[in-house]
């Protein structure tokens, strides 16, 4: 049962998931590229199936340290799926690396609920997203939860406000530096703001749209039930609890403001959506009955199958 092994966290999972992003990424991507594999392209794949899996890992990195699950893998299970049903994230390298960015950084936004080196901690996530905007413009709208976070966190004060400018400064005099170095040009900057688009064109293909919709049906079921049970949720918890509900909706938003709508966006809502959930899995076995009761079991054992399962048949459409 998927729920029983998901359920525990054994180095087993880690391994089966990060051949599953590796199979997914030469099914999806090199399999479907018209481009003649060189050396070179050869590197870069390589570098960027490693780079997927550290993601994978990151992500239960944080989950972990901030407690946002119970100790399992449900929800890297689910990010690893999602991720595979959309192989076109795996042609969109600047995605790739800009949501490795903003992971890094949403590790140091949850982590302020503790208030040993906050101001480090702001100074690192505000570094992490102004990095990710050099790949994804639309990358900058995570200042927003970072700012909720600094509100929400023990001994907040104006001055740690401020901080997020400071790390944002920084990496524009680093790189506008690095841009006059190698290119003697200061262009970049002009063109660094990428418009916002809503041609959604490409979602008319089947191996975008089924796979999109799948997501976005996750999304609405499990953050509608995250909202409802916010009542239930201890004080010392809500303030994560709801941190994350502001992330899903910040990445949501970021998606649909990219220049391009081709389904690799999705990329962003990911992470959040898969630990909201995980929650929600979490949530059968304490929530209605003090026993397990069978028809919850067999609901979310099929609905982990199905999340496995469709990867797979999205590969053929």
């Amino acid at each position: 049962m998927l729920t029983s092994f998901f359920g525990k966290s054994i180095p087993l999972n880690y391994l089966i998931l990060g051949v599953f992003i590796v199979a997914g990424y030469l099914l999806g991507a090199i399999s479907g590229s018209l481009v003649v594999i060189t050396p070179y392209l050869l590197f870069v794949h390589s570098a960027f199936i490693i780079l997927s899996v550290l993601i994978m890992l990151l992500l239960d990195f944080i989950i972990r340290k901030n407690h946002l699950t119970k100790t399992n893998t449900f929800a890297i299970l689910f990010f690893t799926c999602f991720m595979v049903m959309l192989p076109v994230i795996f042609l969109q390298h600047k995605i790739l690396l800009a949501n490795a960015f903003l992971i890094l950084a949403l590790r140091r936004i949850m982590s302020l609920r503790s208030d040993k080196n906050s101001s480090k901690k702001i100074l690192d996530a505000s570094f992490w997203i102004t990095i990710a905007s050099l790949f994804y413009f639309w990358s900058l709208l995570f200042f927003i939860p970072l700012w909720i976070a600094i509100i929400q966190k023990p001994n907040s004060n104006y001055k740690q406000m401020l901080i997020p400018f400071t790390g944002f400064a920084a990496v524009l005099i680093i790189n506008t530096a690095y841009q006059l170095l190698i290119n003697d040009s200061f262009a970049w900057f002009f063109n660094w703001m990428e418009p916002v688009s809503f041609d959604f064109s490409k979602y008319n293909s089947p191996s975008v749209l089924v796979p999109a919709t799948v997501i976005l049906a996750f999304y609405i079921w499990t953050g509608v039930y995250r909202t409802l049970r916010l009542s239930a949720v201890s004080i010392k918890e809500k303030s994560n609890y709801l941190l994350m509900l502001y992330v899903s909706l910040i990445s949501l938003l970021t998606a649909l403001m990219g220049p391009e709508k081709t389904g690799a966006e999705i990329l962003f809502v990911l992470a959040p959506i898969s630990i909201i959930a995980a929650n929600y899995i979490e949530g059968f076995e304490t929530d209605r009955y003090v026993e397990k009761d069978i028809t919850e079991f067999w609901f979310k054992e099929i609905m982990l199958w199905l999340v496995v399962v469709l990867p797979f048949v999205f590969l053929f459409l």
